[in-house]
């Protein structure tokens, strides 16, 4: 199984984060955890 590594978020990313989870807990009765992984997969469409 392939890891990837969490993403090293600023602290202005990680509060984006934050609140794109309280967004999506208010619109739906699930507790909502978003994670940042750092994707190593370079061939991958989208990747920077």
């Amino acid at each position: 199984m392939k890891e990837y590594p969490v993403a090293d978020l600023s602290e202005d990313a990680l509060n984006k984060v934050k609140s794109m989870e309280n967004e999506l807990c208010q619109q739906s009765a699930d507790d909502i955890v978003l994670i940042a992984y750092k994707n190593t997969d370079r061939s991958r469409e989208g990747a920077r």
